[in-house]
Order: C-alpha cells, then sequence, then structure tokens
C-alpha cells in the first residue's frame, strides 16, 4: 500500500510544520491538508474521483461545528472505508481516546508526543495494527476498569456525554427518550462516583 497521508487540523502553522517534518524524514507522501473537517470530506471527494486517496489520515478532533469528533471518524470510515485515521490532538483524556477507538481510529497520539512516535503510529497503521501511545495507556486501563460496572447501553450513553452531546442529542442518537437519558446518567453518576456532568467531564472528558 503507498505510502500517502493527508492532515487535518485548524492550525495551519503546526499542520503545514508537521506535514513538513514528515515529508523531509520519512518515504512518506502527502496528498493534501485541511483546517476543517467540512474542507477535508469536500477534498475527500475529489481526492477519490481521482483515484488518489490516501492511505492515512492524521486528524485532530474538536467539539464544534457541524462534523465534529467521534461523527467525524464514523462519517469518513463510512465513506472510505479502506482509510486509516490515526488522531492527533490535544485532547486525550481516556473517555475521549477510548471512544475514537471505538468509533473505528486506528492510532492516538497526543499533540505532546515527539514527531518519531507520530510517524510510528503512520507505519502502525498502514500495517494494520492499532496505536496508541504509550504515556495514554495506563489512563486508558484505569477508565477500562472504572466502567466495567457499566451495562452496554450506560456505556453508550457516557461516550456520548464525555463527547458534549446535550440530553436530547443523546436520546436522538440512540433512539430513545430523553427521560431514559436522564435516568441513564443518573446511575452512571452513582456508578462512576461523580455527582453532576461537569465533574464526569473532568474526570474522564476533556
Amino acid at each position: 500500500m503507498a505510502k500517502t497521508f493527508y492532515i487535518i487540523d485548524d492550525h495551519e502553522m503546526l499542520r503545514l510544520g508537521t506535514s513538513s517534518w514528515i515529508t523531509e524524514n520519512s518515504d512518506w507522501i502527502k496528498t493534501g491538508d485541511a483546517g476543517s473537517h467540512e474542507a477535508a470530506l469536500a477534498d475527500f471527494e475529489q481526492l477519490a474521483k481521482s483515484g488518489k486517496l490516501p492511505s492515512v489520515v492524521i486528524c485532530d478532533i474538536n467539539f464544534y461545528g457541524k462534523n465534529t469528533g467521534i461523527d467525524f471518524i464514523r462519517k469518513l470510515l463510512s465513506l472510505y472505508p479502506g482509510i486509516k485515521i490515526i488522531v492527533y490532538s490535544m485532547f486525550f483524556a481516556a473517555g475521549i481516546v477510548k471512544s475514537a477507538i471505538k468509533s473505528g481510529a486506528c492510532g492516538y497520539v497526543s499533540k505532546n508526543a515527539t514527531s518519531p512516535e507520530l510517524l510510528n503510529c503512520m507505519e502502525k497503521a498502514l500495517a494494520g495494527e492499532v496505536f496508541i501511545q504509550e504515556e495514554l495507556k495506563t489512563g486508558l486501563i484505569k477508565y477500562n476498569n472504572f466502567t466495567d460496572a457499566l451495562t452496554r447501553r450506560e456505556k453508550e450513553v457516557m461516550e456520548l456525554l464525555l463527547c458534549r452531546y446535550s440530553n436530547d442529542q443523546i436520546a436522538d442518537k440512540l433512539g430513545i427518550r430523553k427521560r431514559a437519558v436522564e435516568n441513564y446518567i443518573s446511575v452512571i453518576y452513582e456508578k462512576i462516583g461523580v455527582n453532576d456532568r461537569t465533574e464526569l467531564v473532568a474526570k474522564y472528558g476533556l
């Protein structure tokens, strides 16, 4: 498989600097970049038509606008299932890492990582492996231990809470009543040992 990549980040200098370092220090070839998820989706439509889709996408995740965060990963993979997605973000709390990997990302590296770590993640992704930065694994293990007590539905609700979905949005996403969402949230707070959404997000989210 061709070693091509596309990078998505709303910080232009970081986006261009990262892609320049990769191309100058490896045999990876850049196929493009974008400052937003929306711009990237438009780009991919054209790249697909010309048969030049990248093998790996490096993307930041955010929680603002239309195509955001975890939903963007799902959408991109639904359109182009052969692409490998790596999250490269300043958001690296365990709950977010877990949600990204569960949604189909095959790598997660924080922006605190070194450039060689990001390059290693790209190589692992291309080989079909899942790579999580070593420093993030401890938090992920603790998160998994804490959430073992939750049911499947409670975990789904918690993941959406951590992605800053409102109760109405959670109800719509899961196809359940808002009252049911409120009940699930109360149980989650009790099991996890937090008092409100702010405390939950502070502990496991952004």
